[in-house]
């Protein structure tokens, strides 16, 4: 019998097929995406290997800098001071059941509204600290996404109240709370899918919107939209994500692409449907 020599299988029937050459046996699995690698998709590292996919994701990614937390955070801040200059900004960005009907982009501009210094400075103290360390972990446009789909969701849950209550059809609402709370609801995903305790991620998120609840002036309907749909958004990314035989890394990237571009119109779908609802019921 001979010896197997590095990079070969004792048996090598027993290994599964590369996902990058059908027909060929792998050698190792890639110690980032664990996919299994051929000899020709596996690059050396000081500890194990990794595939061709893997590192050329690693090439393209400047850094690990929460790029888009910052941005956000920046965006906010730009619009909370151009509103506090003129009125004018809240007018033209602040969300209503009832504007939102005709000016649709007003479900995702409210986001960057806010109603006060204490306001605005407790919802990016949040923002910077939650999306600081979740940021890095999905990735930049995976974290964008769930950010701006729990921002939609929130006031999506603004809009459904109006089927309870009626006369909440002209109230203005503003603020990055439902965004956020999608974040924490990301953090939960990530913490149960890991194996992780999320009792101290629970405790927080019922702290605030028992907050909501309790205090006057707060939409604790936009809370719980954003929680809702981060949680959706991220479930459904978080396990689409997962290695899987037969498929590289980078075609299962496209499909996520994809995916997440059919939640967007999944939620202009809904606002849609909500409205006709709405209209077939009050008129």
């Amino acid at each position: 019998m001979s010896i197997p020599t590095y990079g070969m299988r004792s048996d090598a029937n027993a290994a599964p097929e590369c996902p990058r050459h059908p027909g060929v046996r792998s050698v190792d699995y890639c110690k980032r995406c664990n996919r299994p690698m051929c000899i020709d998709c596996l690059i050396r590292t000081d500890v194990r290997a990794i595939c061709v996919d893997c590192a050329g994701r690693q090439v393209r990614l400047p850094s690990g800098a929460p790029v888009v937390t910052y941005t956000l955070i920046a965006a906010c801040v730009l619009v909370y001071l151009a509103g506090f200059l003129s009125t004018a900004v809240h007018q033209a960005l602040a969300f209503t059941p009832a504007v939102g009907y005709i000016q649709p982009w007003r479900f995702l501009t409210t986001a960057f509204l806010h109603s006060g210094l204490f306001h605005i400075a407790f919802n990016m103290l949040a923002l910077f600290w939650v999306g600081s360390a979740l940021e890095p972990l999905l990735g930049r446009w995976r974290f964008a996404s769930i950010y701006l789909l729990s921002a939609i969701g929130g006031s999506f849950a603004v809009l459904a109240w109006v089927l309870v209550q009626p006369m909440t059809f002209n109230i203005a609402t503003v603020g990055a709370s439902g965004a956020v709370f999608g974040l924490f609801a990301a953090v939960f995903v990530l913490q149960k899918e890991a194996g992780l305790d999320t009792r101290s991620v629970l405790a927080l998120l019922g702290i605030n919107l028992a907050y909501g609840f309790i205090v006057s002036g707060i939409s604790w309907q936009a809370h719980l939209g954003g929680l809702l749909a981060g949680l959706c958004v991220t479930w459904i990314l978080v396990r689409q994500s997962r290695p899987k035989p037969g498929i590289t890394a980078r075609s299962q990237e496209r499909k996520a692409m994809w995916i997440t571009c059919g939640l967007f119109l999944a939620e202009v779908a809904s606002i849609a449907l909500m409205y006709r609802l709405l209209f077939e019921v009050y008129g």
